[in-house]
C-alpha cells in the first residue's frame, strides 16, 4: 500500500492546527464578532467554489439522494463551525481542539444505531477514555490557577463534535456517488451560501467598515481561509488514497499540534493568544487529558 496518504493526512492536520490558531486569534483579538469573521471567509470561498464547480462538473445522472446527503452534511458541519467559533471567544484553542476531536466516538455510535455495526470491548473502553479526557480538558482555571468545570462550553463543543460526526456519515454516503473533488466543491458552495444568508447584515457590514487595521486584518483572514480550504482538499485526498480508519487517526492527532503551537506562541508571541492562569498540576492534567483523548481514538480506530 502506498504511504503517500500519510504525508497528505499529516500535512492536512498540521495545516488545520495552524488555521485553528489563527481563527482563535481573530475571534479573541481582531474581529468584532463571529458573523464578521465568517463573512470575510465566505467572500473567498464562494467564488472559489463556483470556479471549482465549473472546472469539475458533477457526474451525469446524479440523483437527489446524494445531493440531499451533501446538503445535510454541509448544514451539520456549518452549524458545528458556528459553535466552535463562538467557543473561541472565551475558550483557549488548546482545549477546544481535543473536544472536537471526539467526533469519531459519535460516528461509532451512529454506525451501531443505523448501520448495524458492532464494537469490540476495547473500542468501548476507548470511548470511555475519550469522554473522560474530554471532561478533564474542559476544566478551566480561575484567577488562582485552580481548575473548575465549565458546563456551557463543554456542551457547546460536544454538540459541535456530534454535528461533525453526522456530517461525516452523510458525506460518506454521498461519496459513493461522486468524487471527493465534487463533494468538496458542493460543501464549499452550499456552506458559503448558507453563511452568506446568515451573515449579510447592515450591522455586520458596519463592523467591517470600522474594523481596526481593516486591510491587514481582512487580508490575513482571507489568506487563512485559503489555507483552510487547501487543508480540506488534502484531507479528502488522503481519505481517497488510504484506509479511512488510519487516516482519521492521523487527523485526530491535531490536539497535540495545537498544544505544541500554542506553547510556542505563548513563549515567543505571548500576546498572540489569550493567556490564562494555570498551576503546574492543571497543566499536567490538561496534557494527560489530551493524550488520553488521542490514545482512545487510536485504539478505537485501529
Amino acid at each position: 500500500m502506498s504511504s503517500g496518504w500519510v504525508l497528505l493526512a499529516l500535512s492536512s492536520t498540521v495545516i488545520s492546527a495552524l488555521v485553528n490558531m489563527l481563527d482563535s486569534y481573530f475571534m479573541s483579538q481582531r474581529m468584532p464578532g463571529m458573523r464578521a469573521h465568517i463573512l470575510i471567509c465566505v467572500l473567498f470561498s464562494l467564488p472559489v467554489s463556483i470556479v471549482m464547480l465549473i472546472a469539475i462538473p458533477l457526474p451525469t445522472g446524479l440523483g437527489l439522494a446524494p445531493l440531499a446527503a451533501i446538503f445535510a452534511s454541509t448544514s451539520a458541519s456549518s452549524l458545528s463551525i458556528v459553535l466552535v467559533l463562538q467557543a473561541m471567544k472565551s475558550e483557549h484553542v488548546s482545549r477546544i481542539s481535543p473536544l472536537i476531536s471526539t467526533s469519531p466516538v459519535f460516528v461509532a455510535f451512529l454506525a451501531v444505531l443505523f448501520l448495524d455495526e458492532g464494537l469490540a470491548w476495547q473500542q468501548w473502553l476507548a470511548i470511555a477514555a475519550v469522554v473522560t479526557g474530554a471532561v478533564l480538558i474542559s476544566f478551566k482555571t480561575d484567577v488562582s490557577g485552580e481548575a473548575r468545570f465549565h458546563l456551557r462550553p463543554f456542551v457547546m463543543l460536544m454538540t459541535a463534535s456530534v454535528l461533525v460526526a453526522v456530517s461525516n456519515v452523510t458525506n460518506k454516503y454521498a461519496l459513493g456517488y461522486m468524487s471527493y473533488w465534487n463533494s468538496a466543491t458542493l460543501i464549499f458552495l452550499i456552506s458559503s451560501v448558507l453563511f452568506l444568508l446568515v451573515c449579510v447584515r447592515r450591522s455586520v457590514l458596519r463592523e467591517l467598515a470600522f474594523l481596526r487595521q481593516r486591510n491587514f486584518t481582512i487580508g490575513i483572514a482571507l489568506a487563512n481561509q485559503a489555507v483552510a480550504m487547501v487543508a480540506t482538499v488534502l484531507a479528502f485526498w488522503a481519505v481517497k488514497l488510504g484506509p479511512v480508519a488510519l487516516v482519521s487517526t492521523v487527523f485526530n492527532s491535531k490536539p497535540l499540534f495545537i498544544f505544541a503551537f500554542a506553547a510556542l506562541a505563548g513563549r515567543f508571541v505571548p500576546r498572540f493568544l489569550p493567556q490564562e492562569p494555570a498551576s503546574r498540576r492543571v497543566i499536567l492534567m490538561r496534557v494527560g487529558a489530551t493524550l488520553l483523548v488521542v490514545s482512545g481514538l487510536v485504539v478505537m480506530l485501529i
